[in-house]
């Protein structure tokens, strides 16, 4: 009999195609979900719902109470977390994702769960310089990014390596996730934008790390089987420029592509622009945190999930083009 897992954050993007793979695999699923949480993507399958808050230490503790209860081996995901880059959220996404990390490590110690999942990101890692790759032992120099996100997810996943004296814990690190969902993170607002949007002929001058929806779920199951304990994995494909991304997506698209990375001095303009705006009306996407990590080079090497978890994922491009063409059919795009 496999083991029974609760996971947080089910309904989120990756999370949801996590619930999906780990039932389909043959694991018993409970979803810790908030009561105004969108189920939809889920509707169907046999989840065990248990309602509550990651930042109450009792609804935390109960719903992994009705899991250990049935018996058997019990499991862990925590991939719940407030990804935003908006200066109002700083306090919330403290409460939620740090807070609401030792909430549910506290819950695992109580219930001596087996094994634990944390779903981290690559900001908690850190940047690097444009021409080299960051692997797990990197030193954290996001500090100076001065972003809630990063600092809060690096927390968080400090609070989960510490417990692993105790507790058999293992950490993902996933980079940008693209794929669909009815959710629309910024990986699809990104496309809707580049597809739709006024054209603009200069990139952000920073890099990202990509990676498919499927091959994020898959290097969380992967690590749950296989992964050692006390150890990070990243989980990215390849890394990418701005500029060659853009260029990459709107060749998918049909579109026409931007011609040049922004120089520093534009995208310092830029950011001081965001941030004055952000005093008197706070823009939604391009705010001054955002502008400062989209300056950043998020570069990261894979090669221990590939070697140690035996993890493939598909090629960029490929999940790229599905993604288009899903959005596509479905009149999204």
């Amino acid at each position: 009999m496999k083991p029974s897992v609760l996971v947080t954050g089910a309904t989120g993007f990756v999370g949801a195609e996590l619930v999906r793979m780990l039932i389909s695999a043959g694991h018993e699923v409970d979803a810790l979900a908030r009561a105004s949480s969108d189920r939809a993507t889920l509707s169907g399958l046999p989840v065990h719902w248990r309602e509550g808050e990651l930042d109450s230490a009792r609804d935390v503790d109960d719903a992994l109470s009705r899991l250990v209860a049935r018996g058997g081996e019990s499991w862990v995901v925590h991939s719940a977390a407030v990804i935003s880059y908006a200066t109002r959220d700083a306090k919330l996404q403290r409460r939620v994702n740090v807070e609401g990390t030792r909430n549910v490590l506290a819950a695992c110690r109580r219930h001596r769960v087996t094994r634990v999942l944390h779903v981290s990101s690559v900001v908690a890692v850190g940047h690097a310089r444009a021409d080299e790759l960051l692997d797990e032992e990197a030193a954290y120099n996001n500090a100076e990014l001065r972003c809630a996100y990063a600092d809060t997810k690096r927390a968080a996943e400090e609070l989960a390596l510490d417990a692993s004296r105790e507790l058999d814990v293992v950490v993902v690190n996933p980079g940008a996730i693209f794929g669909t969902s009815p959710r629309a993170p910024n990986t699809i607002k990104f496309l809707h934008q580049l597809a739709h949007g006024p054209w603009i002929p200069f990139t952000p001058p920073g890099s990202l790390s990509v990676v498919g929806v499927r091959d994020v779920a898959r290097g969380c199951v992967l690590a749950l089987e296989r992964g050692a304990r006390g150890r990070r994995y990243l989980l990215c494909e390849s890394a990418w420029s701005s500029l060659e991304s853009f260029r990459l997506a709107a060749r998918l698209l049909g579109v026409r592509a931007p011609t040049s990375s922004a120089p520093k001095a534009l995208w310092t303009a830029i950011e001081l622009g965001a941030r004055a705006l952000d005093l008197v009306a706070p823009p939604k996407l391009l705010t001054p945190t955002a502008v400062r990590m989209l300056g950043a080079h998020f570069r990261f090497d894979s090669r221990r999930a590939r070697s140690e978890l035996g993890w493939q994922p598909e090629p960029f491009e490929s999940v790229l083009r599905e993604t288009i063409a899903a959005l596509r059919s479905r009149g999204e795009l």
